[in-house]
């Protein structure tokens, strides 16, 4: 376990798939003072364009359980039928090196980062509304119907946690510069606090 104190702020951003996170998140890390994006080990296959170690770690399922049995994951858990997690030592190692890192767990990653790291600043992404949110997922066209109805079962348990975070920013269709602009002051105004983490 390491302490680091006067690292950066750790930013935890949720939100349901087709909320816009990624959108939003790469428009805050460019009008950030040095803001960076912590990458997420996951399990499940790249989709085109995405690159090992840019978007994501991406580990075979074995790897990934080799990890955990480890104690490499300061959290980890079961998302669509994949594994997701967050490395200790490298989340570790990014806070030491940057004054804004962002990690984009789904809820329950959250749960167990927050109890670990107390200090994080949580903030929870959400859609207009149901509807809306189905709507961007259709014109995604990444998933099958099955999929689909899969993941807005996960949306609605997901939106059923935003009162659990510090922050609940809503990204209304065609506004997405506002929702950057609004998540962006939240964090300048947290980072100004002083922090301690264990890790």
């Amino acid at each position: 376990m390491t302490e680091i104190a006067g690292g950066g702020l750790l930013v935890i951003i949720s939100a349901p798939s087709g909320a816009g996170k990624d959108t939003v998140i790469e428009r805050l890390v460019k009008v950030l003072d040095d803001g960076v994006v912590y990458i997420t080990a996951t399990s499940r296959k790249p989709r085109p364009g995405e690159v090992h170690g840019t978007h994501y770690f991406f580990y075979e399922p074995d790897k990934f359980r080799s990890e955990i049995e480890a104690g490499n994951f300061l959290e980890w858990s079961m998302v669509h039928g994949d594994f997701k997690g967050v490395r200790r030592d490298a989340l570790a190692d990014t806070i030491r090196a940057h004054r804004v890192v962002i990690v984009k767990p789904e809820p329950q990653g959250m749960r167990k980062i927050k109890v670990l790291l107390p200090e994080a600043t949580t903030i929870f992404i959400m859609p207009p509304s149901v509807a809306a949110l189905r709507r961007r997922l259709e014109l995604r066209g990444t998933e099958s119907p099955e999929q689909l109805e899969i993941r807005m079962r996960n949306a609605e348990i997901e939106m059923a946690a935003a009162p659990e975070y510090d922050h609940v920013v809503t990204n209304h269709d065609g506004k997405i510069d506002e929702t950057v602009a609004e998540i962006a002051a939240i964090i300048r105004v947290d980072a100004r606090r002083p922090r301690r983490y264990e890790l």
